[in-house]
């Protein structure tokens, strides 16, 4: 695959934006799923466990999230972990999902991790291509543990 250009970057980007909008107009509730990225911020908490090999799903909803700002680069929100509220930098580049409470709706995209090679008249840095295979996007039941939200994507339960 042909690597991506500060073109291409910027259309994901702003794809991941506008779909970030319309699932938080559509469904009011639903989870970003965020890949650990040099760019990711999340207040003291940081990436526990397991998230900083397999990143973090993020429940954005009335009552889980408040004061969200869509910038240029990443989304920003306070998000309630337990009783903790956290200062939350989700850059787009990081964002790997997003499905709603049911998950009848779920969208993959690709992520980028680096920084790409920019001439160095721009002052923009914009991060670099990793490329992350999508697979079937039918996904599993969500399960907790630990307070920390773990979504089966490989299994499909039937009923």
């Amino acid at each position: 695959m042909d690597s991506p250009n500060l073109e291409d970057i910027q259309a994901l980007r702003e794809f991941k934006k506008q779909l970030f909008s319309v699932y938080w107009e559509r469904f009011g509730t639903f989870y970003v799923h965020v890949m650990p990225h040099p760019d990711l911020k999340i207040g003291k908490r940081g990436l526990v466990g397991e998230e900083p090999e397999s990143g973090i799903i993020l429940v954005i909803g009335p009552r889980a999230a408040r004061d969200i700002k869509i910038e240029e680069e990443w989304v920003y929100a306070e998000l309630q972990f337990g009783y903790t509220w956290e200062q939350v930098f989700l850059p787009w580049d990081g964002i790997f999902r997003y499905f709603d409470k049911s998950q009848q709706t779920v969208t993959q995209m690709r992520i980028y991790l680096g920084k790409p090679d920019i001439p160095p008249k721009k002052e923009e840095t914009s991060p670099a291509e990793t490329k992350e295979e999508v697979s079937d996007p039918e996904s599993g039941s969500s399960k907790r543990k630990d307070n920390v939200i773990q979504v089966d994507f490989g299994s499909k339960t039937k009923k």
